[in-house]
């Protein structure tokens, strides 16, 4: 294991530890370079904020491990469970503005934000932009009409399975 300090990606600074500031991109921006560790979480934040609120208790139960292990693994990669998981929001959004007509007010609802605009703070800190400037910003390619239905309906099919298969 790596001393707290030494693990690539924490700094310095003035006696606390920090880590180094995420740059705004238009993708997934620390999913490089990452364990198998991190790889699987992502791939259950996926599904989990997908499904219901999610929290650090729930995934860590499904990793069959304490919160406090999960957190532990998390911090060895210089990261935090929080950070990670609105890492994959915003990979979700930007799927979602480029690859639906959904409106944004339906992306806000489906991963869980109260109003639209909480969904804009956060997707603005995240990227530096809206949404809807995000969107107008990243044309899609144009897909023949059947194929968008097709996937509209496939989201919401994925979204009612995700209902009916919550946790007791």
């Amino acid at each position: 294991m790596w001393p707290i300090g030494q693990h690539q990606g924490w700094q310095e600074g003035e006696g606390a530890m920090e880590m180094p500031p995420t740059s705004r991109v238009d993708g997934p921006y620390s999913s490089h370079n990452t364990g198998p560790f991190i790889q699987d979480l992502r791939r259950v934040l996926r599904i989990e904020l997908l499904r219901d609120t999610c929290s650090a208790v729930t995934v860590a139960r499904l990793f069959s491990m304490h919160r406090r292990t999960l957190n532990r693994h998390l911090r060895i990669e210089g990261l935090a469970f929080r950070q990670v998981a609105n890492e994959v929001r915003f990979e979700i959004a930007c799927e979602l503005l480029e690859n639906t007509d959904m409106a944004l007010s339906q992306i806000a609802a489906v991963l869980r934000y109260s109003e639209l605009s909480a969904f804009t703070r956060a997707f603005r800190r995240w990227s530096g932009q809206t949404p809807s400037a995000w969107r107008s910003a990243h044309p899609r390619i144009q897909k023949p009409r059947r194929l968008r239905k097709r996937r509209r309906l496939s989201l919401y099919l994925a979204e009612r399975s995700a209902q009916s298969n919550k946790y007791p």
